[in-house]
């Protein structure tokens, strides 16, 4: 059994973002030390929410959990509040890595080419710091053009997590596209970059990035190398999708 740092938002509705992840981790064994960055009544897509940012008890809870004793193996950080919390979580980035604790980052952003509405630009540069402070940053297309403050483009993925991974992360865009245009994970880890192909299931569905990223921290807590654990987090995806097994994604 391993620890994991999970560091995001807990949603009141929906199994979605930490409530994802705990969900898959636990289910696989590991022990789950779970903070909200922020407390969010129900996903944003609905058009209206209420949230509390929750960086003081955050910053305090990691600091009783030292004085405990407890520690993880690696770290996630997800949804951030802002500029202030992402330069107190890039410090805490810094502490883990420290330590050889390695840090993945969600760099939730946006999606279908366009920022969410609801990300502000402090958010946004707050997820730029924070990119510089992590070992692996999963990004899909959009999020993965706007953290190289580029026009959303769909070709030349490659070259793009190449560009990314220049600040010292590996990288793994979770939705891109391979050379003949189907859908694949694109990486860059080791100053080498991969894409692995994926079949695309018709329909919206939740909750599967979150999901990915659960899987993909699994198998790197397991000794994968981030394109073999990428490689078996998609295969899981695609497994729950095709409704193989005890189906984890939430419901519209």
């Amino acid at each position: 059994m391993k620890t994991v740092l999970l560091m995001g938002d807990l949603t009141g509705r929906s199994r979605v973002a930490l409530r994802m992840l705990c969900t898959v981790l636990e289910a696989r064994g590991h022990e789950v030390l779970m903070l909200p960055t922020a407390l969010i009544s129900n996903t944003l897509n609905l058009g209206r929410h209420a949230a509390l940012d929750t960086t003081a008890y955050l910053l305090k809870s990691l600091e009783t959990w030292q004085a405990l004793g407890l520690h993880a193996d690696l770290a996630y950080i997800g949804y951030i509040t802002g500029m202030e919390q992402a330069q107190k979580l890039a410090a805490v980035a810094d502490g883990l890595r420290a330590k050889g604790v390695p840090v993945v980052l969600d760099p939730i952003l946006g999606d279908g080419g366009e920022r969410y509405n609801s990300v502000s630009e402090g958010q946004a540069q707050g997820m730029k710091l924070l990119a510089q402070h992590a070992d692996l940053i999963t990004p899909n297309l959009t999020e993965a053009c706007l953290l190289a403050g580029e026009a959303y483009h769909e070709e030349g993925v490659e070259a793009l997590a190449a560009r990314l991974a220049q600040s010292g992360c590996d990288v793994l865009v979770t939705s891109g596209r391979a050379a003949d245009g189907g859908d694949a994970v694109v990486g860059c880890a080791a100053g080498r970059t991969f894409v692995l192909p994926f079949e695309r299931v018709p329909g919206h569905h939740w909750g599967t990035g979150d999901l990915f990223t659960g899987l993909l921290i699994d198998g790197l807590l397991a000794g994968k190398l981030p394109e073999d654990a990428a490689r078996a987090a998609s295969a899981g995806v695609a497994r729950q999708l095709r409704g193989e097994g005890e189906n984890v994604l939430p419901q519209p």
